[in-house]
């Protein structure tokens, strides 16, 4: 990184961090959580230098970059209360070890963002069809929808991963 790109990140920083904080804890009810997520939006700033070239509105783009890190954080908490809950009602003889419990979070978290920008449905049949193994007749009878929607969720999603894998920069 050159030292003007540096000194521009670090200008920038200085100039909308506290900003940033204040306008994530206006949405987030969380102080903590506001802090982290204003950190977290610079960062992603070193790794993509360039991206801030030519930027109309620091603010917006800030703004924009923080509201998807804390749908991002909403998304992880939403997914590990349900797999919280899910242990919850396990008997303790099965129940997995705090790394497996660790390591299934994670794991669960890639997933989903594998599958950002899906509809509900599209997520479901695919995970239908590739974890629980069932046949596309079975998944469009328990979605209520024809054997074709299916086929069509299930490549959308195909490709969704795929593009969120190897695909376009943002």
């Amino acid at each position: 990184m050159s030292s003007n790109t540096s000194n521009s990140l670090n200008s920038l920083y200085q100039a909308h961090y506290e900003w940033l904080v204040k306008w994530i804890a206006r949405r987030t009810q969380n102080w903590g959580d506001a802090q982290d997520l204003a950190q977290d939006t610079f960062v992603k700033l070193l790794g993509r230098p360039d991206k801030t070239e030519g930027i109309k509105s620091t603010k917006a783009w800030l703004a924009k970059i923080a509201d998807n890190l804390v749908i991002d954080q909403a998304r992880r908490q939403i997914l590990e209360r349900n797999y919280l809950a899910m242990l919850a009602n396990m008997p303790e003889a099965m129940a997995p070890s705090a790394e497996q419990k660790w390591e299934t979070l994670e794991l669960l978290d890639q997933i989903d963002k594998l599958l950002n920008g899906l509809k509900p449905k599209e997520k479901l049949a695919f995970l239908m069809v590739r974890l629980e193994g069932l046949a596309y007749k079975e998944v469009a009878k328990q979605l209520g929808v024809s054997l074709s929607s299916t086929e069509k969720y299930v490549a959308k999603a195909m490709m969704t991963c795929y593009m969120n894998t190897y695909g376009l920069d943002e």
